[in-house]
This record gives structure tokens, sequence and C-alpha cells, in this order.
């Protein structure tokens, strides 16, 4: 029995024989089909694209309200990032998270300062004047030169005679009134740096207080004009800004949500 040598071909019935040879797509010339008729909507119209405002009371990004007809076709909607911070703050430092101290907090602190000193060191002077009553004339030769009376304002207006308790109610005056200007311009100074808000009238305060050095020295009178211009930066737009972040910080606001009165207990109706 013999085999036929493979040819490649596949083997087929013979024709007219019971079962016909299939049919394939390519042996195929019936009617093609009929395209399917393709409708689209009218494009709409281009609009502009509704652009982010921001509102200067709010401080805050505000959209348009959306709808339909705000979609552009062919782009994607997306939400441009809010201020990360709003323009009437003082910015907060990246390494600690606090406000940044502007320019006219460095100013006001300084001046204030700087009075403190001034009163300071004219209480220095005019101690030093009343408790050096002998004047060195030559060298082994020394004069009695009382110059309590002209040691401050004060005790210029009332003099007084020497080894008298005046003059010690008037040393313990001089002294009362050194301790609350510098204090009071040094507290002012702290509180300004610090972020108090308080501090733009407590330096007007303190101007007032200042007015006591009049009755020092005139290097204590410095202090006058240092506190007056010490004043002024803490009234600045820039000063605000700070005052006003430092208070958000300190006085956060809380969110509250409203209290729910309809509590119901037990498997829901729907899940029965």
């Amino acid at each position: 029995m013999s085999w036929p040598a493979p040819t490649g071909e596949p083997i087929r019935p013979q024709s007219g024989g019971p079962n016909p040879p299939p049919v394939t797509h390519a042996d195929y010339r019936g009617p093609a089909p009929e395209p399917m008729p393709q409708t689209f909507p009218p494009a709409p119209a281009q609009q502009p694209t509704p652009r982010q405002h921001a509102d200067p009371t709010t401080a805050t990004a505000v959209l348009p309200p959306s709808s339909a007809t705000d979609v552009v076709p062919g782009e994607i909607q997306t939400l441009a990032a809010r201020p990360a911070q709003p323009p009437t703050l003082a910015p907060l430092s990246a390494r600690n998270g606090q406000p940044v101290r502007p320019w006219t907090i460095w100013v006001a602190a300084g001046l204030l300062f700087s009075a403190a000193a001034a009163v300071t060191i004219g209480l220095l002077i005019a101690m030093w004047t009343m408790a050096s009553p002998f004047q060195q004339v030559g060298p082994q030769e020394w004069t009695k030169d009382d110059r309590f009376n002209q040691a401050t304002w004060l005790t210029t207006w009332f003099p007084s005679e020497p080894a008298t308790g005046w003059r010690v109610f008037f040393a313990i005056v001089c002294c009362a009134i050194a301790v609350l200007v510098a204090g009071t311009a040094a507290v002012v100074g702290y509180y300004a740096f610090a972020g108090y808000r308080w501090t733009r009238f407590g330096a007007l305060a303190a101007l007032v207080v200042s007015l006591l050095s009049l009755l020092l020295t005139p290097v204590a009178a410095i202090s006058i004009a240092l506190v007056a211009l010490a004043a002024i930066p803490l009234w600045l737009p820039a000063s605000t800004r700070f005052f006003a972040r430092w208070h958000l910080v300190r006085h956060p606001q809380v969110a509250y949500t409203e209290p729910i009165e309809n509590v119901f207990y037990g498997p829901l109706p729907r899940y029965r």
C-alpha cells in the first residue's frame, strides 16, 4: 500500500460528490454592505475659557459658575492653584513656620530699645553727678563742689540743702522716672517684635510716658525722639500684615459642625 507524496495542497473531495467544497471569503462575490450614515451634532461655538479671578476683599480664588456652555471641546478643564499666602497677610517662614518680620518691625523695636538705653544712660550720668560732690583741683587737693542741684532738671527746679531728706526723695523720684520710661519703651518694643497688634497704641502711650524724661538729663530726653520715630513704622501696611498674620496664628478659627438631632438606632430600613 502506497501513500501519495505530500504536495502542500489540502485534500478536497471530488467535484460532484455528496460534500461540495467549502466557500471561503475570497470566493464570496455577494453585494457589499452599504456603509452606515454618520451623523454628528454640530460643534458648539468656540467660547473663551473662563478665567480665574481673585476677590480682593476675601483674598481667595473665585471661579464663575460652571454650566454646559462653559465646557470647551477638546480641552481638559483644570482649576488653577489658589495663592498659598493671601496678599493681606505676611508670609510664613519656611524655616520655623512663623510670620516673617518686615523691616518696619525691626526698625520700631530697635528704636524703642534705643530709647530705653538712652534713659538708662541719662540716669547713670545724673546719679554720678549727685554722688560726687568733691572735685579734684590738684594732685592731693580736693574741694567740695556740691552739684546735686545741677544733676537733673528736677533738682534744678527744686533745689535742696545737703544732708536732707529731700535729696534722698529726689534721687528716688529720678530712678522711678527712668525705670518707668525705659520699661514702657522696652515692653512695647519686645511685644511689637513678638507680633502683638496692641503695640501700635502702646507706642503712643510710651511716647506720652517718655515726656517724663524731661525731668532728667538732656541725654535721657533723647528717648522722646526715639519713641516718636518708633511709633511711625508700627502703623505702616507692612506692620499691619505682620500683626494680622500673628493674630491668626495665635487665634485660629474653629469650625463647628451642625449638631445631629435625629439619631437612628438599629439597621436602616433599606437593609431590612
